[in-house]
């Protein structure tokens, strides 16, 4: 409903909802039990989309609002938290960027898991967001998503969310606007462990399940 961009204004939760609740609706009525990811920052918007029918929260600021802990713990869901410095609609200057982001990775959503814990939300509803472009600069997303396997390790988390598709890590590397960047989400991807329980995000959903298709076949056999 809110989209992160920060060349758009912030739109209010009402406005937000306005645009959220009638997907999720459509969804439920056509695809009943499916899963419902819902992308907020806003535990009041979390909260009315499993009203809905949502059955996961994705937040993408890293646990921005103090009530998305308290909800999750209360209704018990799956729960994506992103590694994250940047303020919501805020573009983060180079100067305030992070000297290691590997070491500053593990110990923010260190302490994001240890928020969740206190508000009694259980480990294993934690899904892991390295939160590529999300306050970093492209060779920044890259070190964090080559480290992905040492914060998994690390933070004994089980699940990842790779959210790579046609990223700007992706467009400084190929120097192509969104729409041209399949081929190289498709070289971010050849290059990720996904684990079973991992959620891979994309935008061109047939061309990447074919293309775990073939590479399963290459690396596992037919």
């Amino acid at each position: 409903g809110q989209s992160l961009r920060t060349d758009r204004r912030e739109i209010s939760v009402a406005e937000e909802l306005d645009a959220l609740l009638p997907v999720i609706e459509a969804v439920v009525a056509a695809c009943p039990g499916c899963a419902i990811s819902v992308d907020t920052y806003r535990a009041a918007v979390a909260a009315a989309a499993l009203d809905a029918g949502a059955t996961l929260i994705n937040d993408p600021s890293g646990l921005v609002d103090p009530g998305m802990a308290e909800l999750v713990a209360e209704r018990d869901v799956d729960l994506v938290v992103a590694y994250s410095r940047a303020t919501p609609k805020v573009r983060m200057s180079r100067d305030r960027l992070v000297a290691n982001p590997m070491a500053d990775a593990i110990a923010f959503l260190r302490d994001r898991l240890n928020r969740l814990e206190g508000a009694g939300v259980d480990r294993k509803r934690v899904i892991l967001d390295p939160g590529p472009d999300l306050g970093k600069a492209p060779e920044q997303s890259i070190a964090v998503l080559r480290g992905t396997p040492r914060l998994r390790a690390a933070l004994d988390l089980s699940r990842v969310l790779w959210a790579v598709s046609r990223k700007d890590f992706v467009g400084a590397l190929v120097h192509r606007m969104p729409s041209g960047r399949d081929p190289g989400t498709y070289g971010a991807l050849s290059a990720i462990e996904v684990e079973p329980g991992d959620i891979v995000r994309v935008h061109d959903v047939a061309g990447v399940v074919d293309f775990f298709k073939v590479r399963a076949a290459l690396f596992d056999g037919i």
